[in-house]
């Protein structure tokens, strides 16, 4: 095994509380990009592009909100 890839089976996955805020931010957002990709199939593009832009917005806001959460372990 190359020596680069050593350490890459010893890292512990780290997973994070699911909260009731971190579920509905997942919902909205994946909500958002399926009714984007509807509109942009049947050819509405203003209603499908505002829902993309919707979307990127709570993705971001999504990283923003929920990124010094503390996982199961540091509890």
């Amino acid at each position: 095994m190359p020596a680069k890839w050593v350490g890459y089976m010893d890292k512990t996955i780290k997973k994070k509380k699911i909260t009731f805020a971190r579920f509905a931010v997942r919902t909205l957002a994946i909500s958002a990009s399926t009714l984007a990709l509807f509109d942009f199939l049947k050819g509405e593009y203003q209603p499908g592009g505002l829902l993309a832009l919707g979307w990127l917005t709570i993705v971001i806001g999504e990283k923003r909100m929920f990124n010094g959460e503390k996982t199961d372990e540091e509890t």
